[in-house]
């Protein structure tokens, strides 16, 4: 394999891949990635067997050839070369980087020993809009728990009908629900789980607004293509929760606040709340929230900010930490809070 590359397109795909690429793992070959040299572009693989992301850049191809590069190391030193464009070799199980009057030998593991790839499902697929996709994901990804060993909490539920995409995340203890409109015919599926890492991968990927991205259901893997690029996942079988019956539409009495506003005097309060359970007391006034430090270990702190709410004074206690969560995933100038009594659930919308 011998190839010149422009560097800032060949970065750009690089960036992509480092999310799928194993930085602590027992089988050494998932660390790096896969490069094959055909025609006029360089292909670029990654898997940790069950995310792969497929994807290439144009490249000048002197002689074909594959092989494969600590993913890492890789993307630290293409990030750092001093020119635009870069020479790309391999012989005698190393591959050399030049650039400049920089150059460099990078240790390679035999492409054979590469885990077999999964094939991409036939056909072009469902087509979404890219942008609403990844607002859906911003807007729930952060109940989505990060504890392992809970499955159906470890991945976010993806809805699709004729007209509406929605996502749902939720990791035992809050519950995260986004809905968008969207008229793309007919879906491939009704229903599928997202990993985390698949949901931080479609939230980097990027392209032109006119470039569409194209989701299809192969019989054990989830495909999502975007141009040139290709992200699948192991299709998971796990049984997520029936959110149905904790989603709560009806609590009577609402309370508009400016976000901003109460985001910064919640982690002010929140600095002085128990560490444990981030304990905030938040009194509902028919024209002001107030707010207040639950556990004294550290001291006590309590801040107003101003509302609308029409119903008679209510107190709550919340967990802190999950209402900044929210609070921070959306980007409204208001927010509502949906509330029924004192021990019921709290429902934050837009």
């Amino acid at each position: 394999m011998d190839v010149t590359l422009n560097r800032t397109v060949l970065l750009e795909e690089l960036q992509l891949i480092q999310g799928v690429v194993e930085r602590r793992t027992t089988i050494p070959i998932l660390s790096n990635i896969l490069l094959s040299a055909e025609g006029d572009r360089l292909h670029l693989s990654a898997t940790d067997l069950d995310v792969t992301v497929y994807t290439q850049c144009s490249a000048v191809v002197r002689r074909e050839g594959r092989t494969t590069v600590q993913g890492k190391v890789f993307f630290d030193l293409v990030r750092s070369l001093p020119t635009d464009t870069l020479d790309l070799s391999f012989e005698e199980s190393r591959v050399e980087v030049r650039s400049g009057t920089f150059s460099s030998q990078l240790a390679s593991l035999d492409p054979a020993d590469f885990p077999t790839l999964p094939e991409v499902p036939e056909g072009q697929g469902f087509a979404v809009d890219l942008p609403t996709l990844r607002r859906l994901i911003d807007r729930s990804v952060f109940a989505v728990s990060s504890e392992e060993g809970h499955f159906q909490y470890n991945a976010a539920l993806l809805l699709v009908s004729a007209k509406a995409l929605e996502m749902v995340a939720t990791d035992g203890h809050r519950l995260a629900w986004a809905k968008a409109a969207h008229t793309a015919g007919t879906p491939p599926f009704e229903q599928q789980l997202l990993p985390r890492k698949v949901l931080n991968q479609l939230r980097h990927l990027t392209a032109n607004a006119e470039t569409p991205l194209y989701i299809a259901r192969g019989e054990n893997h989830l495909a999502f293509r975007l141009g040139d690029r290709v992200l699948l996942s192991r299709v998971l079988e796990a049984r997520f929760p029936q959110y149905e019956r904790v989603l709560v539409r009806d609590n009577p009495h609402r309370a508009r606040v400016q976000r901003q506003e109460l985001t910064a005097a919640l982690r002010r309060v929140a600095l002085l709340a128990s560490e444990r359970t981030h304990g905030v007391q938040m009194q509902f006034d028919h024209d002001s929230i107030a707010l207040a430090s639950v556990g004294f270990d550290l001291g006590q702190a309590a801040e107003m900010v101003p509302c609308t709410f029409s119903a008679q004074p209510l107190k709550v206690f919340v967990n802190a930490s999950y209402i900044l969560d929210f609070l921070g995933a959306v980007d409204t100038a208001e927010v509502e809070f949906q509330l029924r009594d004192a021990d019921g659930p709290v429902v934050m919308t837009l």
